[in-house]
């Protein structure tokens, strides 16, 4: 049998130039995050039922550069949530030193802007320490995200789809725009625009306006910290497999269960929704999906602090022997204190 020599060179030769490029893009990419450029983009959210929508806004570097975050059409997508970005600029890019920003909050009628300095050795050190992702690999951050809420409070996060963690919190100021530059081609009658904007709100949405107002403040008060973390447990036997943590100041994680971050106490504010899978003795799959009441788990925790003695706490959950009930405490040395208005949906799953 002939052994054609030619092809299995080029076939060599071409698996070796795939493994060279590979090895040079990472190269290329350790030398750019050493010039403090990482792969990242601009993209913006606002809470749910709290309308807004971006006039214009731009991440600038030091050497002026700079980086728009993506505007028009109204953005309500959640605190903490990635939104849209634009797909253009370089992939590796400089880490912005100020953020400028005008947009319009739908519910209160009122346009804010803010020119604040963003604290740019914080970002880059956050970018450079990065975290360890669910396949248990060093990863880092892809977006930066700016969130704007009623009254003008305004946070920046680094986002990515395992963990977002915040960068800043900010006040923007009351400001004015004229119609004919942020509409110019539709209503020039601000208050003509913007109530037909609030008619298209989602019932849902106009029930808890009506409800609930607009609650000035309450972004920058989800802000506030305590030492804790969550202990997941079971009356028999349990594998813990991911845990996802979503807390009311717009942080998030996604981890697997041997995350160092699950071991240590660190300072959250409350958590605001919490799924969790698991496997039994059996090796059976089982998930739950919860969803706290606000007012009751910020009592919670604000009464456990109260105590000058408790520095720390643990938010438990105990998992019954049918996998069917979770019951959930707040715990430090000196104190518990049930959790009972949570919504707890407990399922099986697979693999």
């Amino acid at each position: 049998m002939m052994v054609n020599y030619k092809i299995i060179l080029l076939v060599f030769l071409i698996f070796t130039a795939c493994k060279e490029t590979n090895k040079t893009s990472k190269t290329i990419k350790k030398k750019l995050m050493k010039k403090n450029k990482f792969e990242w983009k601009p993209t913006e959210c606002a809470p749910y039922h709290y309308a807004a929508e971006i006039y214009h806004g731009d991440m600038i570097t030091e050497k002026d550069k700079y980086y728009t975050i993506p505007y028009g059409g109204t953005i309500n997508n959640g605190w903490g949530t990635t939104g849209t970005y634009w797909a253009v600029g370089d992939d590796f890019k400089t880490i912005p030193s100020r953020l400028k920003i005008i947009w319009l909050s739908y519910t209160e009628d009122q346009f804010y802007f803010l020119d604040t300095e963003l604290p740019k050795q914080k970002i880059v050190e956050l970018f450079e320490k990065g975290y360890v992702n669910k396949k248990g690999k060093q990863d880092t951050y892809d977006e930066i995200l700016v969130g704007l809420a009623p009254g003008g409070a305004v946070s920046v996060w680094l986002f990515s789809a395992e963990f977002t963690v915040e960068a800043g919190h900010y006040q923007a100021k009351k400001t004015d725009v004229p119609m004919s530059e942020f509409n110019p081609d539709g209503i020039q009658d601000r208050n003509k625009y913007v109530k037909e904007v609030q008619e298209g709100f989602s019932e849902e949405t106009k029930k808890v306006i009506a409800e609930q107002g607009i609650p000035i403040g309450k972004w920058t008060a989800y802000r506030e910290r305590f030492l804790w973390k969550p202990i997941i447990k079971h009356v028999d036997v349990l594998k813990l497999a991911t845990i996802y943590n979503n807390f009311y100041n717009g942080e998030h994680y996604a981890i697997v269960a041997n995350n160092p971050i699950l071991q240590e106490y660190h300072k959250y504010p409350p958590s605001e929704k919490i799924t969790f899978y698991w496997y039994d003795k059996n090796n059976n799959k089982f998930g739950c999906k919860i969803k706290f009441e606000e007012k009751e788990i910020w009592s919670a925790f604000k009464t456990m602090y109260k105590k000058e003695e408790v520095e720390q706490a643990e938010l438990v959950f105990a998992i019954d022997k049918y996998n069917s009930n979770v019951k959930i405490t707040l715990e430090s040395a000196q104190d518990t204190i049930e959790i009972k208005k949570a919504e707890i949906k407990t399922f099986t799953t697979s693999d």
